[in-house]
């Protein structure tokens, strides 16, 4: 069984391309890549040493040249499942089906924005073709199935992403001081990190705690704005903004509490990871963060609107830190058991054997 992955980057700090190189590692040599973006070539590497074959076709939007290479990449390499996501990705795997219909076609939902009008009638008739859809959570299925009720006739499965603990891999090192509240994200508008600067303000200014400092490591086009709203909270001693960091092990291994405030997150590797270092988690209630994390007993789970809220829950977890134990132990048994990578790349072992047998 070969099974093809088409991904628009290498870029790992994504989560559907980190995604894909776990379950290349898994399936090594039965694997293949496409990728039709020349971008974050750095992370070559990393596919290149799983053992699959790499191809390229930075082609832009010229379909007729990327389904080329493709159906010789399918004939070449006696492809059997091609799985693929974003809205070019499920063009070029429709595409593949049309000219290879014995070839099995798998997408995988990773986020949840609404499609375009124009993009709902072209989804229509291109999943008419596909052969599984797999959602990332349950919040994902929820959400494409109220934007596109024909995929309720559809065969799906939900398959959680797989984790693995972060470990301190040597290289640069962030010193983190004592209280250390950390997050890892994008600094976009979904991730919703304004509530926890706020949260840290009223914990200084009302509760007169000043050993407490926010870490958030990641980059975006909402640091502008970030930083203005610590500046004129007055907060520059208490809160650094990292920017993108490569030992992220480190960081997860020493910080005292991890924090996730995203209001829409499709599943939330992040987490998962922080759950295996073994911390005290809170999460925003939205999204699929509930589905990682159970209120009070595997962590913290709060109104992603109420700064209020998340000044008590981390106090909390500051005052309190033999409960802080007890959620931290429960959140690394709940990752080892739901959101191993073993078991990630067990259950699509399972989907692509029911594909081709």
């Amino acid at each position: 069984m070969k099974i093809l992955y088409i991904l628009p980057s290498f870029n790992v700090y994504g989560g559907t391309p980190k995604k894909t190189l776990d379950l290349m590692r898994h399936f090594g040599e039965n694997s293949v890549l496409y990728v039709y973006n020349n971008v974050f070539q750095e992370f070559r590497g990393l596919f290149t040493s799983t053992g699959a074959k790499v191809f390229e076709g930075f082609y832009g939007m010229n379909l007729i040249r990327h389904l080329r290479t493709l159906l010789l990449i399918v004939e070449e390499e006696g492809i059997e499942i091609v799985q693929t996501q974003f809205s070019l990705g499920e063009a070029l795997g429709y595409l593949v089906k049309l000219f290879r219909p014995k070839t099995k076609v798998v997408v995988c939902f990773v986020g949840s924005n609404k499609p375009s009008f124009f993009k709902s009638i072209l989804a229509r008739v291109i999943y008419r073709q596909m052969d599984a859809f797999v959602f990332i959570s349950n919040y994902i299925k929820a959400e494409k199935i109220k934007q596109l009720p024909v995929l309720k006739r559809y065969r799906s499965e939900i398959i959680h992403n797989g984790a693995e603990l972060r470990i301190d891999n040597g290289e640069e090192k962030v010193e983190l001081k004592k209280f250390s509240i950390l997050d890892i994200a994008g600094l976009i508008e979904l991730k919703n990190l304004e509530v926890v600067v706020k949260a840290i303000n009223l914990i200084i200014k009302r509760k007169g705690r000043r050993d407490i400092f926010l870490y958030i490591a990641g980059d975006g086009p909402q640091r502008s704005n970030l930083e203005v709203l610590i500046k004129n909270l007055g907060l520059h001693e208490h809160i650094v903004l990292l920017g993108y960091q490569s030992n992220v092990g480190c960081m997860l291994s020493s910080c005292d509490i991890f924090v996730h405030p995203s209001y829409a997150e499709g599943f939330g590797i992040v987490v998962a990871e922080a759950m295996l270092a073994e911390k005290p988690i809170i999460v925003s209630d939205a999204g699929a963060l509930p589905e990682l994390i159970q209120h009070e007993y595997s962590g913290l789970v709060v109104d992603p609107c109420d700064e209020g809220k998340w000044a008590d829950a981390i106090m909390q977890l500051l005052d309190n830190p033999d409960y802080s134990k007890y959620l931290a132990y429960n959140a690394k048994i709940r990752a080892e058991t739901e959101f191993s990578i073993k078991q990630f790349a067990s259950q699509y072992n399972e989907l692509y054997m029911s594909l081709v047998c």
